[in-house]
């Protein structure tokens, strides 16, 4: 049972990041808040942070 708030806990905290990293460097690059999300979600919020870093920024 304890396992099971363990994974629901880790998720949160997994979304919770990669909302941090769209909103304060996604907005303002050219991948975008929604693309920056999706690879953070998807591999994780470090390798996402990386992801949005490499997008071009807007002028």
């Amino acid at each position: 049972m304890e396992y099971q708030y363990m994974v629901v806990f880790l998720l949160i905290v997994n979304v919770a990041l990669a909302h941090l990293v769209a909103e304060n460097i996604g907005r303002k690059r050219r991948i975008g808040y929604g693309k920056s999300v999706f690879w953070s979600i998807l591999f994780s919020p470090i390798i996402g942070y990386f992801i949005t870093l490499a997008s071009p920024k807007l002028f």
